[in-house]
């Protein structure tokens, strides 16, 4: 059987994908359109909602409903990039909503991963009452592209990961003087803060602390994007389109093409407290750590109006309880104080905060900590500036194998993105 995916339902899910991503974690950023079944016309669109509040299905149904407040709906179709839900969590199943309004056709993107749902699908009893159940793996090339942190966290208990870094012409992410440097260019800087707002946390190591005293923290541009990135060139195969990427490699393509998009970007502004990173400090010896950081952490949570900051603490290394107190003070979780070379220990706990996305920001500590273990759906992202030179410098320090999948020039700087090609 062949599957088709009318274009503009397409081009409707990857926006509405996109805007939920970073939005609606821990639960899974699921798009959602509802179509006139005789006339083609978009009825209603949506993504989920901030967790607690509606999934995509039942926004969608919802916005629906305000232009049809009684009786029966128009015959209907339902685009849905994962299978709808058959339990109760923090909202009803959407399984039963289905059943209520009783679509001609639901097409569905992944199944879900979720033992409580795929233990129990639901998608029998919508077969039972003669609406057609398709699994249309064009859905589910749009699913690839943000519902693999999710998946990550269920299938594997751990987050996907994205390894980001920029370099210098001669490909050093630092000088070595122990000063703090900045390399990518101001273009680029406006795409990485909405990378920034598309992953469930930021994870940098002691020395960026030491040295760079970092926030983390997402702050929308002032405005949009000058430049549109020409996305993408494959290096294996010029003729692939956007849907080849999947994972991180995906969702960083769709950061470029979307960052500039009017709409996105008043979404994100409006809502830039709700798209914010949990931001994650592997903390250096107390003398290391600045009143300047600290400060910085406090400010932060003041303007997002959340503590949202959380830290691992190397059990080699001694504390004060007055700065162990700080800490606390600033972090949404209790101080997990482990070996800073235990990578099983460090996954479990992001596990158990529910983090399904997270980027790595800081230097060959954390690149050799996590470099090993990335697989088909995590990534590396190398900044390389055309501009920025460093006579002599460090290089990163990737373990494993990669292949580059795409480039692409974004002003002054060459944008790549890795993936792993090892065996799995």
């Amino acid at each position: 059987m062949s599957h088709s995916l009318p274009e503009k339902i397409r081009e409707e899910l990857i926006r509405y994908s996109f805007v939920s991503t970073g939005y609606s974690s821990p639960n899974p950023p699921v798009a959602c359109v509802l179509e006139d079944a005789n006339t083609g016309e978009i009825l209603a669109s949506a993504s989920t909602q901030k967790t607690g509040q509606n999934h995509a299905e039942r926004e969608a149904y919802r916005l629906l409903r305000e232009k049809f407040p009684n009786g029966k709906l128009p015959n209907h179709n339902v685009y849905v990039t994962l299978e709808p839900c058959s339990h109760y969590g923090k909202t009803p199943p959407c399984i039963d909503l289905f059943l209520e309004e009783k679509p001609i056709r639901l097409e569905y993107g992944w199944k879900d991963p979720n033992p409580l749902v795929s233990t129990s699908s639901g998608l029998n009893k919508l077969s039972e009452i003669g609406i057609q159940v398709v699994e249309n793996p064009r859905l589910a090339e749009i699913s690839s592209e943000f519902l693999f942190g999710f998946k990550s966290r269920i299938k594997r208990r751990r987050p996907a990961v994205l390894l980001k870094t920029s370099l210098s012409k001669e490909g050093y992410f630092s000088s070595g003087e122990g000063l703090r440097e900045k390399i990518s260019s101001n273009e680029s800087d406006v795409f990485l803060s909405l990378v920034r707002a598309k992953v469930d946390a930021i994870l940098v190591g002691p020395n960026t602390v030491r040295v760079d005293d970092p926030g983390l923290d997402f702050r929308i541009p002032s405005s949009l994007p000058s430049i549109a990135p020409n996305i993408l060139r494959n290096i294996e195969n010029f003729n692939l389109g956007r849907n080849s990427y999947k994972g991180f490699s995906g969702l960083v393509s769709a950061v470029l093409e979307y960052s500039s998009d009017p709409k996105v970007f008043e979404i994100h502004k409006e809502k830039e407290k709700d798209y914010q990173p949990l931001r994650v400090f592997f903390l250096p010896d107390q003398n290391s750590i600045s009143e300047k950081f600290l400060e910085k952490q406090n400010r932060i949570n003041d303007r997002i109006e959340k503590k949202y900051a959380a830290f691992f603490l190397d059990e080699k290394k001694s504390y004060d309880p007055s700065l162990l107190k700080r800490l606390e003070n600033l972090s949404k979780f209790p101080l997990e104080k482990i070996s800073f070379s235990d990578v099983s220990r460090i996954l479990e706990v992001l596990h158990s905060w529910e983090i399904n996305t997270a980027l790595v920001e800081g230097g060959n500590f954390l690149y050799k900590l996590f470099s090993p273990i990335l697989t088909e759906d995590d990534a590396i992202l190398q900044i390389r500036s055309n501009t920025v030179s460093f006579p002599k410098g460090i290089l990163p320090e990737w373990k494993g194998k990669f292949s580059m999948e795409w480039q692409t020039e974004l002003g002054s700087d060459l944008w790549e993105v890795g993936r792993c090609s090892q065996d799995l």
